[in-house]
């Protein structure tokens, strides 16, 4: 049985899946996506090359496809952050133009404002694209923008990494079994003991109902787990992530040179759709498409996301509905959003015949 659907799922850092091959396989027969391909990899590149990187740093950052990078992201255990960041950005935009492309019920849904959309940290950037466009054809011309912005901020987000003199090739995020409330006294008592400033210690960035994510160096995740402040038989789980994103205590990124002139995103606004905040499940009020975005980088880098007043909106939004997800990149992300939502009936969407 197939259902409407109403819930739009941006994933997060910790998707695999990025299936851009299928992009690929689309733009043979679809000049909008073909365009945004070659759109988006020049973008990408110029905000790359635009750094003051010495040439074996920008070595690191080369790729001469879209493709190539999915399977360099592959090959790495901890993948490079402004890779992951930039590859994660355009797979999901890219995905979005193909759903569209393809689907005349949820390109329906979503042109009449009736999709709740929900993304959870990096997802937040292509989400709000998705949420303050109306139209195909302008999303994909500000798209390529989205992901010049998404290499900025792996960029930012590097620099902030590099600053803790530590290894990038180990898990930086740890998702540990436990209720937020538990694992902030435990980073609280750990820091305390080390004399470490808010800034300098480790830190919560994520919570939901099934687990909490710590944040930081993989050298205070050592010193802390290797004391075993957690009950035996709570799971814990190191992260794909090898940087301190939602960092509320670190200074604030510099929004201005991540945005960077963008005039495309002031033509852009959001009005009637419903777009979650990931700190607090808040729908954000109606704003340009550019301070939309900011909010956006803002939550990524900077704030606490907090999965469970997420999930929570989006079943007060559903009422007496079933919920129908559209994962947009988004298979682990639409899997725990089933989980939490299990008093109601919520499905992944099968797509309705034209």
């Amino acid at each position: 049985m197939a259902y409407q659907p109403n819930i739009l799922l941006f994933g997060d850092q910790t998707e695999t899946n990025l299936s851009i091959q299928a992009l690929y396989n689309h733009a043979n027969t679809s000049e909008r996506l073909l365009g945004y391909i070659d759109a988006a990899y020049e973008a990408a590149n110029q905000a790359l090359d635009q750094q003051d990187v010495n040439p074996d740093v920008r070595a690191v950052y080369h790729f001469a496809s879209w493709i190539e990078l999915e399977k360099t992201i592959a090959s790495q255990e901890v993948p490079d952050v402004v890779l992951r960041t930039t590859a994660l950005c355009f797979a999901q935009l890219g995905h979005f133009i193909r759903l569209l492309e393809t689907d005349t019920h949820l390109r329906q849904a979503w042109v009449s404002q009736k999709l709740i959309l929900a993304a959870s940290c990096a997802g937040q950037v292509p989400a709000a694209l998705a949420a303050s466009t109306q139209s195909l054809d302008q999303f994909v011309l500000a798209a390529p923008e989205l992901v010049s912005i998404a290499a900025r901020i792996g960029l930012e987000i590097n620099r902030r990494a590099n600053s803790f003199n530590d290894d990038r090739t180990k898990s930086w995020a740890t998702a540990v079994g436990t209720d937020l409330k538990s694992a902030q006294s435990v980073v609280d008592g750990f820091n305390r003991s080390k004399d470490l400033s808010q800034s300098e210690g480790l830190y919560v960035g994520v919570t939901s109902a099934w687990a909490t994510t710590i944040i930081g160096s993989p050298r205070l995740h050592r010193d802390l787990f290797d004391s075993k402040p957690f009950a035996e038989g709570i799971q814990i789980t190191p992260l794909p992530i090898n940087a301190p994103f939602h960092a509320f205590n670190a200074p604030k990124p510099d929004l201005k040179w991540i945005i960077g002139t963008a005039p495309v995103l002031d033509l852009l606004a959001l009005t009637k759709t419903v777009f979650l905040s990931s700190e607090d499940g808040v729908a954000f009020p109606p704003q340009t498409g550019a301070k939309l975005v900011c909010e956006a980088v803002l939550n990524m880098l900077s704030r606490m996301t907090d999965n469970s007043k997420v999930f929570s909106k989006v079943s007060d939004l559903l009422g007496q509905q079933d919920g129908c997800i559209v994962p947009v990149v988004a298979d682990k992300s639409a899997r725990r959003m089933v989980m939490d939502l299990k008093e109601k009936k919520v499905y992944l969407y099968t797509r309705l015949p034209n």
